[in-house]
Formats: structure tokens, C-alpha cells, sequence
């Protein structure tokens, strides 16, 4: 049973483009506002949606739509995601089996090894294709909707009526800052 959604940012909500100023500071991407739907689906079916991003860009994005997000990238250090693993099952008490992860990039590869429902965009590396199930659409391009609809569709996703479904969405959505 599926209790937690992990998402990569860059290359998985986004396209993994990058626009920088003359500084070489990041000053925008661009996400999917269906993907963010998608992520309030999941929200009111009862799973946690977490962030795992290299980009401390992204976080206050995150905290903006009330999605907890970990950095694994400073100035000074940056480690491996599957040292994120432990932490994501004791924080949010699962096991890895029940773990959703959507990775993109060699960055990611470990992690979806270790999780029980790796997926991955369809412009990927093979590395990463050898190991997690494709979705049919790119970074950035409704790939979380894509995701929703997927696991839906093969019964991984806990049961609900549209409309109870509806009104729980606008809940979420409400509460969102951006």
C-alpha cells in the first residue's frame, strides 16, 4: 500500500531548465499547474507528498503549497538521496515498499532502487529507465497528473468518491500561498 509520494523538483516538476541572472543566481522555472493538482489529489486521499531537491531553490515553493521538501545540496556539501531514506521512514512512519519516488537523473538512482514503486519521466537516462517504471511524459509536462492517473487506474490508490474527492482538493488548495 502506497503512504508516501517523494518527488525530485528539477526534471520532474519542472523540465529541469534553469533560467539564471547575470550573477548566476536562479530566477525562475516553470512547473505544471496540473502537476500541483495532482499533488492536492494526492494530499486529500491521505498521503504525504514530500519534496527531495538538490536546489534549495525550491523550497520555498514547497512551504508555499505546505509540502514538506529536504535538501540534499549546500555550498558546502551534497549528499546521496538514499541517505534521505531513513529519515523519510522515521519521520513520516512508512517502510520503503510503500514509498512512491519519481526521479529523473543519475542523482536519483539509488533511491528508486530502494523504494517500491519507482518511477521516472520519459526522457530519462537509460541508468535510471534500467530501474524505474517510465511514465509517458516529460519533466514539467503533467508527469504528476500522469503519475495520479497511473496509480489510480491500477487500484494503488485509496478508494474515494469524486465529489467527497472534490470538496477535500479545495481544502488543500485553499490553504496554499502563491
Amino acid at each position: 500500500m502506497i503512504k508516501l509520494i517523494a518527488l525530485d523538483v528539477d526534471g520532474v516538476m519542472t523540465d529541469g531548465r534553469k533560467y539564471y541572472d547575470k550573477e548566476g543566481k536562479v530566477r525562475y522555472k516553470k512547473f505544471c499547474d496540473k502537476d500541483w493538482t495532482a499533488i492536492k489529489r494526492f494530499k486529500a486521499l491521505g498521503l504525504t507528498v514530500v519534496f527531495l531537491t538538490g536546489d534549495p531553490f525550491n523550497v520555498e515553493i514547497a512551504m508555499r503549497r505546505n509540502i514538506d521538501v529536504y535538501v540534499n545540496r549546500s555550498d558546502t556539501h551534497h549528499t546521496d538521496k538514499i541517505h534521505m531514506l531513513p529519515n523519510l521512514c522515521n519521520e513520516y512512519s512508512v517502510e520503503p515498499i510503500n514509498i512512491v519516488y519519481v526521479g529523473d537523473d543519475i542523482f536519483d538512482v539509488r533511491l528508486l532502487a530502494a523504494v517500491g514503486y519507482p518511477f521516472c519521466p520519459s526522457d530519462s537516462p537509460s541508468c535510471v529507465k534500467a530501474i524505474a517504471q517510465h511514465l509517458s511524459g516529460k519533466g514539467g509536462e503533467n508527469l504528476i497528473m500522469e503519475l495520479f492517473e497511473r496509480l489510480d487506474l491500477a487500484g494503488k490508490l485509496p478508494r474515494y468518491s469524486f465529489h467527497d474527492h472534490l470538496e477535500k482538493v479545495y481544502e488543500i488548495d485553499i490553504k496554499e500561498k502563491f
